[in-house]
């Protein structure tokens, strides 16, 4: 089979069934490395990679992530412009993060239970693949890529394709490759995928994040650089997502001044709506976001690259919601492969944002302002994703999609980062796509019963763990 430079090989592990599954992970669910070092046949070292190890995490070494802000624009007025590369690129899924000293300590395991299941000769599945992707970069492009990898598979199959098991905003980069062309799926199965969007990576793309006690490493001014940054919040602005309507009508996830909101609670009324446009360069300044909330000059090269992101970012929405612009594409449902969505719901969480006018700044919901501005309603996430996103990827209104509620969330249990541990269920969930019978299906679902109880317990048990991880090294991935 053919390869494309920097798309994944699809080396797979064969058993004697032609079962074939695809993995595509979340943000930051790729390994990162020097170009040298991808194209070295020695075996990859800690010293190679540049996301992410102890020592980053540490502050011990902080390499520059950032992407360059230069772009290529080609003649053809159907190709995207095109984000310079740096000497960084995708290496391999993040599976675990161990500190080697005496002996080796996870400090973080983000999908080795998942792949180290479906690596295995021992259960019935024939080839395993995954899709790494440098996850800063525009989705459309990774779209692209993801497309090209599909069709590798399928061509080194004798044309069957695979069933494709996404993750958070590997979820968003699936769809659209799956609206793109359907043929390349067998199934599909979409765990938490932020699908409705709301405000997107806000407020990573803004003030960046904390990796350990490192906060350079991931700062504000190093994730304005990343296209993907501002490619995940709704086309329609902050609070306008049909997707994000309660079955009561109200809308959800809408910014509301927080100071307003003090003033008017007294009156009994929910207080003032800011409405964000996230594709509107004018917003970004008007509302200090990315750049602008540095509080120095912003470069027209920086501005000029925020307004390509932008751009880009509406493009990949509108794709990955089958739209047109405003109007959603006529689709043959019939295309379409079985689909399934796997959704966390033991997290609630206030039913709004807080934002504050004054300052130009979102306010987190924690234990103190929980306490000040008492919120009244609350909504089911999976501690990161809303229940109501998750499991409703945009699709025509005639395609069905089974949902499945996560087993393994909720708090001492397993939050957002922890969907794909619970293997049985993802096991069941391909069967039954794959046996495509509602009679199956229940009679799986049954099964899902009997170890229920089992793995509750294991999840609890390995909570404890996971808090002591986190005191040692306390990185958690943005995902969504």
């Amino acid at each position: 089979m053919s390869f494309v430079e920097n798309i994944p090989t699809c080396d797979g592990i064969g058993n004697e069934s032609e079962v074939i599954i695809v993995f595509v992970p979340a943000l930051m669910g790729t390994e990162l490395m020097r170009q040298n070092a991808c194209n070295d046949e020695k075996a990859i070292t800690e010293n190679d990679l540049v996301y992410v190890t102890p020592s980053i995490g540490l502050k011990i070494d902080t390499p520059d992530l950032s992407l360059p802000l230069q772009w290529q624009f080609s003649d053809d007025k159907d190709k995207l412009p095109v984000q310079v590369k740096g000497d960084i690129q995708a290496g391999m899924v993040l599976e675990k993060i161990q500190f080697n000293c005496c002996c080796s300590v996870t400090i973080l395991d983000q999908y080795s239970t998942f792949c180290e299941h479906y690596r295995s000769k021992s259960n019935s599945f024939n080839h395993f693949y995954t899709f790494p992707y440098d996850w800063r970069r525009d989705l459309n492009e990774t779209t692209g890529n993801l497309l090209i990898f599909l069709a590798d598979i399928k061509a080194k199959h004798n044309g069957n394709s695979p069933q494709v098991v996404s993750h958070s905003m590997g979820c968003l980069v699936t769809l659209a490759a799956l609206h793109t062309d359907p043929s390349l799926f067998h199934s599909a199965i979409f765990a938490g995928g932020n699908f409705a969007g709301g405000s997107g990576f806000y407020p990573t793309n803004t003030d960046g994040m904390v990796v350990g006690l490192n906060r350079e490493y991931l700062s504000g001014r190093v994730c304005h650089t990343f296209p993907s940054m501002y490619q995940a919040a709704s086309p329609m602005g902050v609070g306008n997502d049909p997707i994000l309507r309660h079955e009561d009508g109200r809308q959800l996830f809408q910014f509301v001044d927080s100071n307003s909101l003090e003033r008017d609670r007294e009156n009994g009324e929910q207080g003032s709506i800011v409405n964000i446009d996230m594709y509107s360069l004018e917003d970004w300044k008007r509302h200090k976001l990315g750049p602008w909330s540095l509080q120095e000059f912003v470069s027209s090269e920086m501005e000029e690259h925020v307004k390509i992101c932008l751009n880009l970012g509406k493009i990949f929405q509108n794709k990955m919601r089958n739209h047109y612009g405003n109007e959603q594409k006529t689709s043959d449902s019939k295309q379409y492969p079985p689909i399934a969505t796997l959704v966390g719901d033991k997290f609630d969480k206030p039913d709004f944002f807080l934002w504050d006018t004054k300052n130009n700044r979102w306010i987190e919901w924690d234990s103190k302002s929980l306490q000040k501005y008492k919120p009244k309603k609350f909504v089911p996430t999976d501690g990161t994703v809303s229940t109501i996103s998750a499991s409703q990827p945009p699709l025509p209104i005639d395609v069905d999609v089974k949902l499945y509620k996560a087993r393994n969330n909720g708090p001492g249990i397993g939050t957002h980062r922890d969907l794909l541990n619970d293997v049985e269920m993802i096991d069941i969930i391909l069967r039954n796509l794959r046996l495509g019978s509602s009679d199956e299906i229940k009679e799986s679902e049954s099964t899902l019963e009997e170890v229920d109880n089992f793995y509750s317990t294991s999840q609890r048990r390995m909570s404890s763990f996971k808090q002591v991880c986190s005191i040692v090294f306390p990185f958690t991935p943005m995902e969504i």
